[in-house]
């Protein structure tokens, strides 16, 4: 009667790895924000590192990317448990395939920015841009502030 339990405890363990979507690492490569309709390359002093897949979860650390994404609101720490956004409650709401085989997945949701005094949530629409299995890149809109940004994504070895 144990090897049955072991069974399923082991099927049940099996069944919540397979089902579930890793999570790719990268970092930004090239930043853009669109000002007055027009795409403008922006630098940041440390990299802006990206954790995400395909089914909308995303992570973002770096705290002077956020204090800009965030307008001010989100007053981020650098290095410290503090640099970081996580994007919630997202709902896929369009799924397009381009010409050229890139796959955008639209999903709006709330970024979730952890402060040392407080939480600071914005609604906000991502667009990932995916490469076969891979996210190369992401389009930011905060929905608050109406800033707009564009990342091209390098996938950690």
């Amino acid at each position: 009667m144990k090897k049955h339990y072991l069974l399923i405890i082991l099927f049940l363990c099996f069944y919540k790895n397979y089902g579930q979507e890793p999570i790719q690492e990268a970092y930004v490569s090239k930043t853009y924000v669109n000002v007055e309709d027009e795409w403008n390359e922006v630098n940041y002093s440390a990299m802006v590192n990206i954790a995400s897949n395909r089914k909308g979860q995303l992570k973002i650390t770096n705290a002077e990317f956020l204090r800009e994404l965030s307008d001010g609101k989100a007053n981020m720490v650098e290095k410290s448990a503090y640099d970081s956004a996580e994007f919630t409650s997202q709902t896929l709401i369009k799924e397009k395939t381009e010409k050229n085989g890139l796959l955008n997945l639209t999903y709006e949701g709330n970024l979730v920015f952890k402060t040392f005094d407080k939480a600071y949530t914005a609604a906000t629409r991502i667009i990932f841009i995916v490469n076969q299995a891979d996210i190369i890149g992401l389009k930011i809109l905060n929905k608050e502030n109406r800033k707009e940004y564009a990342l091209d994504l390098t996938i950690k070895e």
